[in-house]
This record gives C-alpha cells, structure tokens and sequence, in this order.
C-alpha cells in the first residue's frame, strides 16, 4: 500500500488534518441537522404521515445501500477524492430542494442522491481517521468527532427555524447548501487542500473474509443493539415526554449535553482503559436510562434517565467506532471495515424508526423503552465475547 504522507510513526503528524477534518464534519452534519425541519415542510405541502416517513426514510436507505460500494470506492480513488465527491453531490442535492413543490419521483430521487453523497463522504472521513490516527489514539479520536457532531445536530434545526421564521424555506435550503459549499471550497484551498492527504490501497475491498470473522460479527451486532436504542430515544422520547405532559425536548437536550462534555473532558480514557471496557460500563448506563424512560413523569426519574443514557451514548459511539478499526488486520482492510461500520450504524437508525414505530403500535411505548433498554444490556454481554481490540496506551 501506497500511503499518505501522514504515517502513523509520526505522533503528532495526524493532529492538523484530524482538525481540519473535524471542521469538515460540523459542515456537513450541519446540513444534515438542518433537514430535521424536511418533515414540518411536507406537512406544509400536504403529505401524511406515512409518506414524511417514507420520503425521510429514504436518505438513510441510499445511505446503506451504497456505503459498500463506496469502501471499494475509497480503497480505488482515496479518501481525498471520496470525499470531494461527497461534497460535490451533497451541494447540488441540496440546491434541488428548491424546485420540489410535491412529493413524486423528483423528490425521492434527490432523498437518494443526498443519502448516496452522504454516504461518500462518511465513508471516506471515517477511513482517513482510522488510517492516520495511531491505533492507540482512536477512541479519543472518535471522541472528538463525536462532540463535533453533537453539536452540529444541537445547533443546527434551531438556526433552522429562525431562517424559516424570517425567511422562509428557500432561505432554509440555501442555509444548508451554504454549508457544504464551505466545506468543498475548504477542501480545494491549496493550503487546507494538503490536509485531506489521500491514502491509495492495493487490491480490492473484499467484504467476504471481513464478515466470516466472529470478532467482526460480534462487533456489527453489538454497534447495531447501541444504535437500535438510541434511534428509538430519538424518534420516540418526544411522544413519550408530550403524552405525559413535559417539554418535548427537554429530555434529549440534557442527554445530549452531558454527551458532549464527556465526549470532550473524558475522551483519553478510553484509549488508556480499554475500549470494550468503557463499553461495558456504557451499555449498563445506557440500557437503565432507556428503560427507566417510561417513570421520566417524576422528576427525580426524569434527570437520572437522562444523566444515564446521556453518559452511555458519550461512549458507546467513539469505543464503538475505533474498536471496528481495530478490526482490520492490514491497512487494506480499513475501508471495507469502516464501511461495514457505518452502514449498520445507518441500519440501526432505520430499523429504530420503522420497526420501534411499529413495536409501539402493537403494545406502547412504555414496553417500547423497556424492550429497547433490556437489549442492550445484550451488548454489555457481547462486549465479554472474543472482539478484537488493539494494545490500550
């Protein structure tokens, strides 16, 4: 393998394009968060509620779908390459939001188009860091770019609805489009450009012997019981919260908050303890917030569900990430593994929408959360089984 000039024997030689890159995740995932607000406009524009959910749906669906032809796609063109076009697609997809008056053909296509951009450029970001990170620095890594996430998602619909408010959707679309324009203009900046240096990969990426490893397998069910439950929180704490009468967001936003701090203050441990020990301690944390979601009407309940699944998800996600590539044996192996990675992460946000929605409507939400939180305690258990980890510094 040809790789980058950012070799891992060079401590310190990852840190300026790791934060260069961590920008480029905040613009993106900023757009993203900005299309939280997609649904309250196909309501406006007169869809149902099974069609919001079919035309949201669909971004994530491409999203998984395509991420493993976009390993192959890494390991042949680079992560640079990769993620310029990610970026290229993402902008010209969001452009097109403007000229959907009605759901129909052209609009489940740009919901395509967005998801398969998407898709690009987490796969390619996701592989540069597994490759010029150090092995025993990725769960901090993971930690970092999870923060920069939380907090795209925490800022972004809330800028949203000022731009709606003041300016109306089209301003909304712009907003978000602006986002990614910034990001591929800093990615084509010769000074920033040298940042996203590209890695090139011999061979093929071949999922096959990935996938017929027990340490690889174990890993991909555990990542997908952390993001059933946490998709679940996501789309159904508001209903929970609004039918026993508490602010709708209140919940996440306490979760969410604690997550980021952790994510920042706490990161280097996970790297210099263990990351399936971290994971153990997380998968408790966060199995007892969920299933204590159904008592939040008691405010004593209410903040020790939240403190509880708020710490579980500041770790469980970074852990989760490295440990993955840690699940490469050779550099060839980092996008195909990294991509297997990710698209269960975007499988568990489906099926934590579409099959929690329906396990809700057959029994409650109250047995929703307490189903959800015992499953992953089946991940602390997991997290027991022979799952490839890489020395702790």
């Amino acid at each position: 393998m040809e790789t980058s000039t950012l070799h891992q024997d060079s401590p310190r030689a990852w840190i300026g394009p790791f934060l260069f890159l961590n920008v480029l995740m905040f613009l993106v995932f900023s757009n993203v968060a900005i299309f939280y607000l997609y649904p309250i406009y196909l309501k406006a524009i007169g869809s149902s509620k099974t069609t919001i959910g079919w035309v949201m749906g669909l971004m994530p669906i491409s999203t998984v779908v395509s991420r493993p032809y976009m390993g192959k796609l890494v390991a042949r063109r680079g992560e640079q390459w990769v993620i310029l076009l990610g970026l290229i697609i993402i902008f010209f997809t969001t452009l097109a939001y403007h000229g959907l008056q009605q759901v129909g053909w052209p609009m489940l296509l740009v919901r395509v188009s967005h998801g398969i951009g998407f898709s690009a450029f987490i796969s390619a970001s996701y592989t540069a860091v597994a490759q010029w990170v150090p092995a025993k620095r990725r769960g901090q890594a993971y930690s970092y770019i999870g923060a920069t996430i939380l907090a795209a998602v925490a800022l972004m619909p809330l800028a949203g609805e000022h731009l709606v408010k003041g300016f109306g959707y089209p301003a909304l679309f712009n907003g978000a489009a602006a986002t990614v324009l910034l990001a591929a203009i800093l990615t084509f900046t010769p000074a920033t450009s040298r940042a996203v240096a590209t890695s090139r990969y011999e061979g093929s990426v071949l999922y096959g012997p990935l996938l017929r490893r027990r340490s690889t397998c174990l890993l991909l069910l555990a990542i997908l019981l952390f993001v059933q439950g946490h998709a679940t929180v996501l789309n159904f704490v508001a209903l929970q919260a609004d039918r026993l009468g508490l602010p709708p967001g209140h919940y996440f936003a306490i979760a969410a908050s604690l997550a980021f701090i952790l994510r920042l203050a706490a990161a280097s441990f996970i790297d210099r303890w263990g990351k399936k020990r971290f994971m153990k301690v997380s998968y408790v944390s966060f199995g007892i917030g969920i299933c204590s979601i159904p008592l939040i009407s008691h405010p004593p309940a209410f903040y020790a569900s939240a403190f509880l699944y708020g710490a579980g998800l500041a770790f469980l996600f970074p852990a989760a990430v490295a440990l993955a590539a840690d699940q490469a044996r050779k550099p060839e192996e980092l996008p195909g593994m990294m991509s297997l990675a990710t698209a269960v992460f975007d499988l568990g946000f489906i099926s934590g929408s579409v099959i929690s929605g329906w396990f809700a409507d057959l029994f409650s939400l109250d047995i929703l959360f307490l189903g959800v939180g015992a499953l992953s305690f089946l991940g602390f258990v997991l997290m027991y089984s022979p799952i490839d980890e890489a020395p702790t510094s």
